[in-house]
């Protein structure tokens, strides 16, 4: 008989339809197809909610011009399982502060809009409250604030994607690029407020936490992991004991100088505190503890 923990869809590796129809919350029968998304992460289980039409077409394929055609089924929303229990009032209403705070400082067009609600998630052998959300798909490719060629990188997707009659896909890409670097300037402009006036920063270390999409538009789609900027000695960590305000802090830099392409200003108060090499060596020590005991661990999400 299969336990009680391999009965709980958090704790799956692949997440499939029947897992999703085997959840108590979810109307039976369903009008959508539900799978499992490429893209997990620590806090969350991520699935794709999508038309069943679609997925038929993806499978099937559909004949146009003497040609077989498997077009990827795009989903509709993101369901959103966090993997936290909700054992007190407090777990609560820290998540909702934390997605108004999204909402109070940055346009609904820098991020991933969600609608969050509680579900009794019952379980073979208890149940628990359990925070989920379903969320606007933003159909884009991760910006990666590691890549030391993310300009290049933004370049070349844009330029793989310029229109067939195009006679000049490298001008076609340049000009995305601009507008990609507008509107990140935009976005960094919002962050950096939020920085100062929330004292509050999303987690922007976390690759895929953040979007960039074919029509040059820039998304923020982990909206509820959030840090408090403390600027203290000591280095805060969150409830996984990762160091995610200062890596948040980082990655922004990173971003500022990988995308707008130009130097960053390291007297600004955001970044010449928290970026002083000596405490980013120390982040470094913390970081590595982190990656070493979530390994041990085997917690790393599956693919």
């Amino acid at each position: 008989m299969p336990s009680a923990e391999l009965n709980d869809i958090r704790d799956k590796g692949t997440i499939t339809h029947e897992d999703v129809l085997g959840l108590n919350f979810i109307r039976k029968p369903s009008p959508y197809y539900y799978r499992g998304h490429f893209r997990e992460g620590l806090r969350s289980r991520i699935i794709q909610v999508l038309n069943p039409d679609h997925v038929r077409a993806e499978t099937r394929g559909y004949m146009r011009d003497g040609i077989k055609h498997y077009p990827m089924a795009r989903p509709l929303w993101m369901l959103r399982i966090f993997c936290q229990p909700i054992s007190a009032l407090k777990n609560i209403t820290d998540e909702i502060v934390n997605y108004q705070i999204i909402q109070k400082h940055l346009p609904a067009a820098f991020y991933a809009s969600s609608s969050e609600f509680l579900v009794d998630y019952q379980k073979p052998d208890n149940h628990e409250i359990v925070l989920c959300g379903l969320q606007e798909y933003v159909d884009g490719e991760a910006l990666d604030p590691w890549n030391p060629e993310i300009l290049q990188s933004t370049r070349a997707y844009y330029r793989t994607r310029a229109p067939r009659d195009h006679n000049d896909p490298d001008a076609y890409a340049d000009r995305k690029v601009d507008i990609l670097q507008q509107h990140t300037l935009a976005f960094i402009g919002y962050l950096k407020k939020m920085a100062r006036g929330a004292r509050r920063l999303p987690d922007l270390a976390g690759v895929g936490n953040i979007l960039f999409t074919a029509s040059a538009t820039i998304h923020l789609v982990d909206i509820n992991n959030i840090s408090k900027i403390s600027p203290g000695d000591d280095i805060p960590i969150d409830d996984k004991g990762y160091p995610a305000c200062d890596k948040s802090i980082e990655a922004l830099s990173l971003i500022e100088k990988g995308v707008l392409g130009g130097p960053v200003d390291m007297h600004e108060d955001l970044y010449s505190f928290f970026l002083n090499p000596e405490r980013m060596q120390r982040v470094k020590e913390i970081e590595k503890e982190f990656h070493r005991r979530i390994a041990a661990r085997g917690n790393y999400p599956q693919p």
